[in-house]
């Protein structure tokens, strides 16, 4: 199959050109999907129109699908476990958009998301756009006795600890961590296809570092979280209907842009892509 890869930015990200994901494709064109996958970290597909099960067929593509048994009922699709849909949902009564703070998905389990798929379903007339952050720019670019610092601690993922639990009953936050308990992950990741090492930390999901007084653990997150997204490391998508966008979560961080108001709405399909294990439970 004949198409062509063009990077999006400097720091990650490029747009493929001159594939229709609604057709299947042949091995040689995954297999080459891949090696420009692991090389921009997030690849763009504009202009698609394909059904769920052609998205599901595409997803599955680079891996196992996940079927969001940890993830709240209302946020899953009714009859294909394997797709999410994301958008401002009614849960427990309080509307909620999620992923709007930095995060790469389900960090906080002990099976972090490989990888994830999204397609833009319905979009507001301007905004809605999503960032992505390179995650192996923001280690490489640490001072020597920092890296040799964090490549020794690992930090508690909690996924109750995001803005959009503020205010969450004392039932619902229990039933939230019963379902996903806080997991602790090494601060840095070795990609296990790629060989290179990444920050893994994010605003939403790091709570503390084990063994570091609140001070310690308070200034050494803080610094990180800073870092790792910075502008120079970011790639920002601006959605158009029709797209279809993969990325990796082991080596990027990512966030939905609360740009648009309450009264439009962005509506998104997303599936999950199973990682290796990683991290143990608190």
């Amino acid at each position: 199959m004949s198409y062509s890869v063009k990077p999006l930015s400097s720091a990650l990200g490029a747009e493929v050109e001159g594939l229709d994901l609604s057709q299947p494709l042949d091995d040689a064109t995954v297999a080459q999907l891949r090696k420009s996958w692991l090389e921009h970290q997030v690849l763009l597909f504009r202009g698609q129109d394909v059904t769920d099960d052609q998205f599901i067929r595409f997803s599955a593509c680079f891996g196992e699908l996940h079927n969001h048994q940890n993830y709240q009922e209302e946020l899953v699709h009714p009859t294909r476990k394997e797709l999410l849909v994301v958008k401002s949902h009614a849960v427990n009564g309080k509307v909620i958009r999620f992923g709007q703070e930095w995060h790469s998905d389900m960090s906080y389990t002990t099976r972090p998301a490989m990888a994830s798929v999204l397609g833009a379903r319905r979009l507001p007339p301007v905004g809605g756009d999503t960032l992505w952050s390179n995650m192996y720019m923001a280690y490489d670019t640490l001072a020597e006795p920092v890296k040799r610092m964090v490549d020794a601690l690992s930090a508690v993922h909690d996924v109750t600890n995001g803005s959009s639990h503020i205010g969450d009953r004392a039932d619902i936050r229990i039933a939230n961590m019963k379902r996903n308990p806080p997991v602790l992950q090494p601060i840095v990741r070795v990609h296990p296809e790629t060989g290179r090492r990444a920050l893994f930390v994010s605003e939403w999901m790091c709570t503390r570092i084990p063994g570091l007084s609140e001070i310690e653990s308070d200034s050494i997150l803080s610094m990180l979280f800073k870092h790792s997204t910075r502008s120079e490391f970011v790639y920002r998508q601006k959605w158009k209907l029709g797209d279809v966008l993969i990325w990796d979560n082991r080596c990027t961080v990512h966030m939905a842009l609360r740009d648009y108001g309450s009264e439009f709405s962005r509506e998104m399909i997303r599936t999950s892509l199973v990682g290796t294990p990683s991290g143990e439970l608190v």
